[in-house]
């Protein structure tokens, strides 16, 4: 194969995750309109939920795309997820309030962080004169969280599945990345957390995948790195 002449990257557990918890996001914002719900169950009512109804959030917010159909899809999730942990009675007549405000606390950055390998790994990528981008299965309020993170601006693009219309493990959205990046599938690395999503995903699409394995966990023989920090010399090693 040829060298890679450019590089993509997933969001979500690769380059930034939540600071402390969903459900105590949740929980934070519940306290501002008056009830008192508990963090944990509400955190994990959020992941039940969401690995339930994910399947669906692309039809839901995709035909056409908008961000009130992301909005109503999440203000779905959310009720379920207050209702399942008993909470939902307790805001009677303030839910729509409420959940607005929660729908914005996601777009701010002060609920996420960067991992610290990401900077070092970005600053050592764009010496090289390589191309970035950003590819992920999100709503279009990716955008900015990555730019109240700093992080925009180290992109040529930021693409969310909502606005494209196609989420990993798709081809479409690989090849829709390596297209703006202005390179051959082949020459295009994808870097991601999730075997079947990133990796094998982007395989299929002819580019080139490889896992982000921070827990050293993954059993597969893929490409792999542990810190993107060693992502440089994996390069020159591919």
């Amino acid at each position: 194969m040829g060298p890679i002449r450019g590089v993509l990257f997933d969001a979500g557990n690769t380059l930034i995750r939540v600071r402390g918890s969903v459900g105590a996001v949740y929980a934070e914002v519940a306290r501002r309109h008056g009830l008192h719900a508990d963090a944990g169950a509400l955190e994990e009512g959020f992941r039940k939920s969401f690995r339930q109804r994910k399947e669906g959030f692309l039809q839901a917010v995709s035909r056409p795309h908008s961000p009130e159909r992301e909005r109503a899809w999440w203000r779905g999730l959310v009720e379920e997820v207050f209702r399942d942990a008993g909470s939902r009675d307790g805001l009677r007549g303030r839910f729509d309030s409420f959940f607005e405000e929660l729908y914005r606390e996601f777009e701010e950055s002060r609920h996420w962080q960067t991992f610290p390998d990401v900077l070092p790994c970005l600053e050592a990528l764009a010496a090289r004169g390589l191309p970035l981008g950003v590819l992920s299965n999100w709503d279009s309020r990716l955008h900015p969280v990555l730019r109240g993170l700093g992080l925009t601006r180290r992109f040529r693009f930021v693409l969310t599945s909502a606005e494209l219309g196609a989420e990993k493990p798709d081809a479409a959205i690989f090849l829709e990345g390596a297209r703006r990046l202005g390179r051959k599938p082949a020459e295009v690395l994808y870097v991601g957390d999730l075997l079947r999503e990133d990796v094998f995903g982007a395989a299929r699409a002819g580019l080139r995948g490889m896992l982000l394995d921070r827990e050293g966990s993954c059993p597969a023989p893929v490409p792999r790195i542990e810190d993107l920090r060693k992502l440089p010399a994996a390069l020159d090693a591919a």
